[in-house]
């Protein structure tokens, strides 16, 4: 029989020196039944060519392949759209130029969708990769491949994002479900998009490392970072969950509400973090000054006391102060969680394990 058709979007902006290890990794794949549109937003590097490169490529697998090339930049969010544009396939899947996935990621994802209708999307964990090459391993989210229902897994969105585009795949016919409420975010797009797809259906999660995400200067999120852009839209996203799953009618999500806004505040401090060890200290008192406005009751926070008391620190101090810091606590994520109540376990075939 037929496999269904995947459409594989890839935006690019300038990473030729990272496009051949991107388009390689969809080379790859074990499952073939897939059409590549590549968009490119006005590169001035050999990311063009390297896509010509590649299209014959694909068509020696008999594999379509279709190059945009725009003749100025539309921004990332437009040039993903163009990447969309006359798509045929049942599933979408966006890959960022900078990014790769692993020979089996989308014969894992289609595998799920195909036993079990009511997934909306398949998340997989994520390996970092750096712009050496570099891999550094994280815990997945979840310590257990699974499928949790939509309401469920849109209260944990309240409070983590957990994938960016690269780690999700998504059943194209879900879109009309949630078309009325897309809109646009400069930073927290992928995480408003996640929350999307669980009011439109169930979530599944796969926690091997099937996606490959590239940690380097030039992320869009850094610069968003130094203009506190991350933390606004995430009190926004937070205030528009709360609505959504009001009009889907659904609890779970707005019983969270407090406790998401609560957690922004203590995310003012790994921000803060951040911008001492990037010697951004004037950035860094911004969060701190912005951290009570979310949870005042982290001014009496002994994590909270001793980030604001190195503002004024530069040099061999500051660095003392850092080290001294993260030798006492953790910030980072170091564990995986447990699905929530009344998940379903699934198998390496997206079988749900009774």
């Amino acid at each position: 029989m037929r496999k269904p058709l995947v459409t594989v979007c890839i935006p690019n902006y300038n990473y030729g020196h990272y496009l051949r290890h991107c388009l390689e990794s969809v080379y790859n794949q074990t499952y073939e039944n897939i059409e590549v549109h590549f968009s490119d937003n006005a590169s001035t590097d050999d990311s063009y060519e390297i896509a010509q490169e590649y299209r014959k490529k694909f068509k020696e697998k008999g594999i379509y392949f279709k190059v945009l090339d725009n003749k100025r930049n539309l921004g990332s969010e437009k040039n993903s759209q163009m990447a969309y544009r006359d798509a045929e396939g049942d599933f979408q899947y966006i890959l960022a130029s900078d990014d790769a996935i692993k020979p089996t990621f989308i014969e894992r994802c289609i595998e799920v969708f195909e036993n079990n209708q009511n997934v909306s999307a398949v998340l997989t964990h994520r390996e970092e990769i750096d712009e050496n090459g570099n891999i550094h391993q994280t815990p997945p989210f979840y310590n257990v491949d699974c499928i949790v229902d939509g309401e469920s897994q849109a209260a944990v969105h309240m409070m983590a994002g957990i994938a960016i585009p690269g780690q999700r795949m998504t059943r194209v016919t879900t879109l009309r479900k949630i078309g009325i409420y897309l809109r646009q975010f400069q930073v927290a797009g992928d995480w408003y998009n996640n929350y999307l797809y669980a009011m439109a259906g169930d979530i599944a999660y796969i926690t091997d490392p099937l996606c490959q995400y590239r940690v380097h200067t030039g992320n869009e999120t850094n610069e968003s970072e130094l203009k506190l852009l991350g933390s606004f839209e995430h009190y926004q996203l937070i205030n528009a969950f709360y609505d959504i799953a009001n009009g889907f009618g659904m609890k779970k999500p707005q019983a969270r509400y407090e406790e998401a806004v609560h957690k922004l505040g203590t995310m003012c401090l790994r921000y803060a973090l951040k911008m001492y060890k990037n010697r951004r200290n004037d950035v860094a008192y911004r969060y701190l000054l912005l951290a009570p406005v979310y949870y005042q009751e982290i001014l009496n926070d002994v994590k909270y006391q001793e980030l604001l008391a190195m503002k004024d620190l530069t040099g061999t101090e500051l660095e003392r102060a850092i080290a001294a810091f993260e030798e006492k606590n953790e910030l980072e994520r170091k564990v995986s969680y447990d699905p929530p109540a009344g998940f379903k376990r699934i198998d390496k075939k997206g079988r749900i394990i009774e």
